[in-house]
Order: structure tokens, then C-alpha cells, then sequence
């Protein structure tokens, strides 16, 4: 019974988010970037199709900018390679 109790508790606490994560997945979706890629992609299904990835990227950098400003991730760094 114990050690049932153990790995459940164990399991239980992988699951759950950290803090600065669940506010950075809050504020990506408040990003002007990724609310624009979103609302444009909105009326058409091909235009989404097409941004899907400028949209991966700008939810990216949304979420490194709002761990940053939490101290999580340090500053500074190389930028990702953007395609052509």
C-alpha cells in the first residue's frame, strides 16, 4: 500500500506544470505576434496551413521572451535560424 502511494505521488508530480510555465502558456497566447498569425488564420483554412509554422516559431520566441523576463532562462544566447 505504501509504495503504491509512493509512485503515485511520484506520478502525480510529473504531471504537473511549473509556475513560470503556466504563466508563460498564458501569455504566448496574449503575444500580439501570435494572436495576429492566429486571428489571420482564423477566416481561412489555406492561409493557416500556410503560417503554421511562421506560428510555431512566433509561439516559441513568445514563450522564451516570458521565461526571460521571469529569470528562468538566462538572456542572451543564439538566435534560431530562421527559414528562407
Amino acid at each position: 500500500m505504501t509504495r503504491t502511494l509512493l509512485i503515485l505521488l511520484l506520478l502525480s508530480g510529473c504531471a504537473r506544470e511549473s509556475a513560470p510555465d503556466a504563466a508563460c502558456d498564458a501569455q504566448v497566447n496574449r503575444d500580439p505576434e501570435v494572436r495576429d498569425l492566429i486571428m489571420k488564420g482564423a477566416g481561412s483554412e489555406h492561409f493557416k496551413l500556410e503560417t503554421d509554422d511562421e506560428l510555431l516559431r512566433a509561439r516559441k520566441r513568445a514563450r522564451i521572451t516570458c521565461l526571460q523576463g521571469l529569470g528562468v532562462v538566462p538572456k542572451g544566447g543564439v538566435e534560431a535560424p530562421r527559414p528562407q
